[in-house]
């Protein structure tokens, strides 16, 4: 059965004294020969089986001690190990989490056009482990994918039926299938797709080698047998290596950790029985925040107790040997002297373990004082942050973090000290100020260690550098720049663009235009289909707009039915007019919306630089009023200039008049 360890176990005091062995008592008269036992004798030889079964008492006990002391030594650093695992797994989910709302944002956008292929090729998605990214449409069908992929049909997978049936938008970790694109045994990671009015629309797939989730086995020192394991709450296997044997999809549930997991979402636990592989280990297991997942990180019992067992036999053999020389008072001195050096050279192991332990660990690791200061940092977190341990120790967490952020981390610090319930993530984000200067940001864990009387003694801080998701974030930030519904340019990219033609064409001599366009009969639209239908017909209307014009050519949706379009050169002004033209024959032409078709048409203004302005505002306000004059001329009509006919003036003439 396996033996649950208390994290608060006290150390007792072994030392033992042994009896004085110069008292010595004075024969009262000799000895007759037929005498063979007398009373001295008998209380020497009592004294001596006293003697000898105190000295293997105490032997016994130092031996217990020490495996204790190595199997707590041993779940220390695989907690430490856990949490940096949980790490590890954490970024992988949410990155790809990450991709998967972007895919999934895009193809909402998009439809079918989407073209994954031409995404990873182009370095938009760069993780080589999620470049097999596919879009399921509603009847599991893919529709769009990052591989050539034939016709696949994934309606009967676990993660598609799960998402159908349920409205979570978080990312679904299914159990490891073997895959129909790649041939290969993958675990499906999903994103459901919600579609107008709510309705299921599919999900976004990817596939991932299970092997992704156990490459953290050669980052740790688990040894020969150790053991690494990634378990969904569904008792499902993700990836599990133990010693050189990698599988997954093992059922877990009647594994000891799994079990105890139900009552204590971490913790630690020894598994003399060898419930994976017949190997007893020491074993550390978390329960992950924000899935329905686990770690665990084990030890090989055998591993961790060969130098307590080498010295076990050296201790019974000193044992033997001063049961002999208890006979004198030396021999009796040198077994405790000897003792007391086996004690030393016991915790010097402890200690240079804990040290091989904490300075080689591949993530950042500080132990601070439960007001910030830092107590103590391994060698990864010093070079993370340009300072070395002295410097570090001379300054607290505040201090390295930028000021904005400080109180911030005063109250997530507060809380962990405080906090015992599990819904509590101690995890966050933050930036630390490098010693040059520089921003680094992490991924921090926060692990409470407390005292035998069960006050906090210290915490230890795992940092994990994430600056390169967050130059990702960065890239993904030029969605503001971009109207949600339509993904046309917004008003602000509008500006912007019309600004730098304006500058090209004045600096070049060359001419510009810009249109106005606004929707006629759109409110109606809403008012009788709602306003999906409406968002429906805004989204059809911006794909017919960019069909209009060039590519070096901008349209923006400026707000509400009303959109802008900058011409960056024209040689006439009949160009900007067939442009009109296109505008106002595509905007007549049906729509096809969710079960209803709809009529609409535009009005459209224009104004052409340098005619009208040579600044973006004036030209603006002569496309918006020439806009107004053709919507009050009974609308579905261009005008270029409110105070004459539309298409009244052409030509060159007409561009520098």
């Amino acid at each position: 059965m396996p033996r649950y360890i208390s994290r608060g176990m006290e150390q007792k005091d072994d030392t033992t004294r042994p009896p004085d062995a110069d008292d010595r008592l004075e024969a009262g008269a000799p000895r007759r020969r037929y005498r063979l036992v007398t009373p001295l004798s008998l209380v020497i030889a009592l004294g001596c089986i006293v003697a000898v079964a105190g000295l293997w008492l105490v032997t016994l006990q130092r031996v217990a001690f020490e495996r204790e002391q190595a199997v707590a030594s041993a779940m220390q650093s695989n907690a430490n190990l856990a949490i940096a695992f949980e790490q590890q797994v954490f970024r992988t989910l949410k990155a790809a989490e990450q991709v998967a709302a972007f895919v999934r944002e895009q193809y909402l956008q998009q439809g079918t056009d989407i073209d994954l292929r031409d995404w990873v090729e182009r370095g938009v998605i760069r993780e080589p482990m999620f470049t097999i990214i596919s879009v399921v449409n509603e009847q599991g069908d893919i529709v769009s994918s990052s591989q050539e992929t034939g016709a696949v049909n994934y309606s009967d997978r676990a993660f598609f039926k799960a998402l159908r049936a349920s409205e979570r938008d978080d990312l679904f970790v299914s159990e490891p299938v073997l895959g129909r694109v790649s041939g290969q045994w993958r675990i499906p990671m999903a994103l459901r797709i919600v579609s107008e009015g709510g309705r299921f629309g599919g999900v976004v797939v990817m596939s991932v080698d299970p092997t992704n989730f156990t490459d953290f086995y050669r980052q740790a020192d688990l040894g020969a047998q150790g053991l690494l394991e990634l378990t969904g709450l569904d008792g499902v296997v993700r990836g599990r290596k133990a010693g050189g044997q990698i599988s997954f999809g093992a059922d877990a549930r009647g594994l000891p950790w799994f079990q105890h997991r139900a009552q204590d979402p971490e913790g630690e636990l020894i598994d003399d029985a060898g419930a994976v592989d017949g190997v007893p280990r020491v074993l550390s297991y978390r329960s992950m925040a924000g899935y329905p997942l686990m770690v665990t990180v084990g030890s090989a019992s055998d591993e961790v107790l060969a130098p307590v067992m080498q010295r076990r036999v050296e201790y019974f053999a000193l044992a033997a040997g001063a049961s002999v020389a208890l006979l004198c008072f030396g021999a009796l001195l040198i077994v405790v002297l000897a003792r007391q050096r086996a004690v030393a050279d016991a915790l010097a192991s402890s200690e240079g373990l804990f040290r091989a332990t904490f300075h080689q660990a591949a993530t950042g690791i500080a132990h601070i004082t439960p007001e910030g200061r830092i107590l103590r940092a391994n060698d990864k977190f010093c070079r993370m942050l340009g300072y070395s341990l002295e410097e570090l120790r001379q300054r607290d967490l505040f201090a390295l973090s930028d000021e904005g952020e400080r109180e911030a981390l005063r109250r997530f610090l507060a809380r962990r000290l405080v906090a015992h319930s599990p819904v509590f993530s101690p995890e966050m984000e933050k930036a630390y100020r490098r010693k040059d200067g520089g921003l680094l940001w992490v991924y921090e864990a926060l692990g409470l260690v407390k005292d035998a009387q069960g006050h906090p003694d210290f915490l230890v801080v795992v940092t994990q550098d994430i600056s390169a998701r967050k130059e990702l974030e960065m890239r993904l930030s030029h969605d503001v720049l971009h109207d949600a519904l339509t993904g046309l340019s917004n008003r602000v990219m509008f500006h912007d663009r019309l600004a730098r033609v304006l500058e090209t064409a004045r600096r070049h001599g060359r001419h510009a235009a810009v249109l106005y366009v606004d929707l006629d009969g759109f409110k109606s639209v809403n008012d009788q289909w709602g306003h999906a239908a409406g968002d429906l017909l805004l989204q059809q209307v911006a794909r017919r707009l960019e069909d209009c014009v060039r590519a070096e050519d901008t349209v923006a949706r400026l707000g509400g039915d009303e959109f802008g379009i900058v011409l960056a050169t024209i040689e006439r002004a009949d160009h900007c007019e067939v442009v009109a033209g296109k505008v106002l024959s595509v905007m007549e032409q049906p729509f096809v919306l969710e079960g209803a078709v709809a009529h609409i048409s535009a009005s459209v203004g224009a104004a052409l630089y340098p005619r009208h302005g040579t600044d973006a505002d004036a030209l603006l306000a002569q496309a918006d009023a020439a806009m107004y004059a053709a919507k009050q001329s009974g609308k579905n009509r261009f005008s270029i200039d409110t105070a004459l006919s539309p298409l009244a003036e052409g030509g060159v003439a007409g561009l520098s008049g």
